[in-house]
């Protein structure tokens, strides 16, 4: 950047010609005829005498308001590659000017070498921002008399003020003093009359390293310039302690901002302990600050075209996915687990794994460790699994945590996760005789499975319990078609004349035919079968399929005294189908979509979790064909 050695130079005028400069540069277009731009009108949009589907056309865009950003420390041992980041990710955001609170170089050095490196170096990053930067001096930067040298060699003035749209902004060095965290009187003086000398802008904002008004300080000097500060609207940000914490002061607020790169714990927000910048917009009211951490920032390339693809090939087709242990028996013993992960993609990948079992239940083999895949090659790995307890039945036996790395490039592109190993008990579809699809239930002789006595859906609250509505139904083949019947029992029912079951008392099916390897992930690609039917309120049949209907379907539904009754068949030729082969089994679920007259929600009640939910069991509703 040139911009450092002109500080004799106003800065508003400099940064309303950087700002002219890059707005030309971006647009493409000539911007000089500023007259003519400033005719046009703000907004040209065709309104109605009525309604319109927005909230005003009084802009958020007062000219006098602006935003810029402010970088902390990046010391104490600074991590590689995180101010970097913050450069490369504050060209994404644009502000109109960045800032700092100092401690921007390693130094603490009387080493002219050392300290002119890590300048360099400095500023080989600030020179890639696209917008002027101003550098305040920390006590890794300016403290000895070699350091100050250095300093004024190259920056100049180590405290300084500038008026941008009539916010007075003032930038003190709190280690003039040639020891840390101490300013000289002539510095105090100064900023004493630069104060006086600036009696009513619409804002004053302070920039310092050390957050004196939060440490014991004999000299006082920052309370001389606190109080001269007195009977203003102003804000105070510092840095230094790498941990992020709001101070209120006489109504007025002090800020001490985290790291941008610096030595930190990382524990998170609540601990005031993360990489970040501040995003500052200036308002008529004052500041208003939005802490953005670095790792929620991301361009538009975060995920293109090639990065999906290579998710598809490697997660979302349910590769990483720990296939459910089934179980025929009452109770689960022993199982096995093999797990297979395929490289599908065109890159070498990095795979680390965890796997924590739970104490119900012991796992025999590698649990953790990392692998480096080339294209195409399979990792095996193969566990015994046992029942540890006698209080376990089935569920959640254990969980993977898993990274997942590759290079494009120079770039890196990095998942992680996790995956839920589950036993589950697999359920027996019954033999039937021929079955008649007429809504009648009388050919069945059971309808074992039955609603949950709780439910945790959507509107569920909506949902007053057994006696306001219910469900049981069964699975079963005549060799012909896979049958299902259900039978609601509902104190009111709500029956729509439109199309939209989703809005009235319905009962859709899931119904998941595939190879057991998929089915038994919740995150599977595709997903299921699901055919929504219920009783029109003419006596007729209503049905709709979300992914159309298997040909040769059938689904028939009846009111009743107590409800309704619904009766569904599938050709096993489309299970033949999708399970790529003889169907050895499939996976199911029942949804009830109970909508009472009175009440303005639909609850629905599935017998298992909705499969795309996280507390989902993998495998839950398994039938295998006897």
């Amino acid at each position: 950047m040139k911009l450092r050695n002109q500080f004799n130079v106003s800065v508003f005028s400099m940064l309303a010609l950087v700002g002219v400069g890059q707005m030309a540069a971006h647009s493409g277009h000539d911007h000089s005829n500023t007259s003519q731009a400033s005719e046009l009108p703000r907004v040209i949009i065709e309104e109605s005498d009525t309604v319109n589907p927005w909230t005003g056309l009084d802009l958020n865009n007062d000219p006098s308001n602006f935003q810029f950003a402010i970088i902390t420390d990046n010391t104490t041992g600074g991590r590689e590659g995180v101010l970097e980041d913050a450069f490369r990710k504050l060209n994404w955001l644009q502000p109109e000017f960045v800032m700092s609170v100092g401690d921007l170089i390693q130094g603490y050095t009387t080493d002219r070498k050392q300290l002119d490196y890590e300048w360099n170096e400095f500023e080989g990053f600030v020179e890639k921002l696209q917008m002027p930067f101003f550098y305040v001096a920390g006590n890794h930067d300016y403290t000895n008399p070699v350091m100050a040298e250095v300093w004024k060699e190259r920056y100049g003035a180590s405290y300084y003020s500038f008026v941008y749209h009539d916010v007075f902004c003032l930038v003190l060095n709190s280690n003039d003093e040639e020891r840390p965290h101490a300013m000289t009187q002539e510095q105090v003086d100064w900023a004493l009359q630069e104060i006086e000398k600036h009696p009513d802008p619409r804002w004053t904002m302070i920039f310092i390293h050390t957050p004196l008004w939060d440490r014991d300080d004999p000299t006082g000097k920052w309370p001389q310039i606190e109080e001269a500060l007195q009977g203003r609207d102003f804000t105070v940000f510092a840095g230094h302690h790498h941990r992020y914490v709001k101070h209120s002061r006489k109504g007025k607020e002090f800020f001490t901002l985290a790291t941008t790169g610096g030595n930190s714990g990382l524990r998170g927000p609540r601990f005031g302990e993360f990489d970040h910048v501040v995003w500052v917009t200036m308002t008529d009211d004052g500041p208003i600050l939005a802490n953005l951490i670095l790792e929620g920032i991301w361009d538009e390339d975060v995920r293109d075209e090639e990065v999906r693809k290579v998710q598809d090939a490697l997660i979302d087709d349910g590769s990483l996915a720990l296939q459910p242990i089934l179980f025929r028996n009452d109770k689960f013993d022993t199982g096995e687990l093999s797990f297979r992960f395929t490289n599908d993609s065109d890159y070498p990948v990095e795979f680390e794994m965890q796997i924590k079992q739970l104490e119900n239940i012991a796992i025999k083999g590698k649990r953790s460790g990392s692998w480096s895949l080339p294209p195409n090659e399979v990792l095996t790995l193969d566990y015994e699994v046992e029942n540890a307890s006698s209080d376990f039945a089935e569920g959640i036996a254990a969980e993977m945590e898993w990274k997942l790395a590759f290079e494009r490039g120079e770039e890196p592109i990095r998942f992680q996760g996790s995956e839920s190993l589950s036993v589950v008990r697999e359920l027996a579809i019954q033999k039937a005789k021929k079955v008649t699809v007429d809504g009648e239930l009388d050919d069945w002789k059971s309808l074992p499975y039955r609603s949950p006595e709780l439910a945790d859906w959507h509107y569920h609250r909506r949902w007053e319990g057994e006696e306001d509505s219910r469900f049981e139904f069964g699975v079963a083949e005549d060799g012909e078609s896979l049958l299902v019947a259900v039978n609601v029992f509902d104190d009111s029912l709500a029956l729509s004349e439109d199309d939209a079951l989703w809005a009235q008392d319905s009962v859709a099916v899931q119904i998941d035919p595939r190879p057991r390897a998929l089915r038994g992930a919740n995150r599977s690609g595709r997903g299921p079968l699901m055919i929504n039917v219920a009783p029109g309120p003419d006596g007729s049949t209503r049905a709709r399929g979300a992914r159309g209907y298997p040909e040769g379907a059938e689904y028939v539904a009846n009111r009743t005294g107590y409800g309704y009754a619904v009766e569904i068949s599938i050709p096993l030729a489309y299970l033949d189908e999708q399970g790529g082969g003889d169907w050895d089994g499939i996976r199911l679920n029942v949804l009830l979509n109970d909508k009472d007259l009175e009440k303005d929600a639909v609850a629905r009640i599935f017998w298992n979790p909705s499969w795309d939910r996280d507390d989902a069991v993998p495998g839950s509703g398994s039938f295998y064909r006897r």
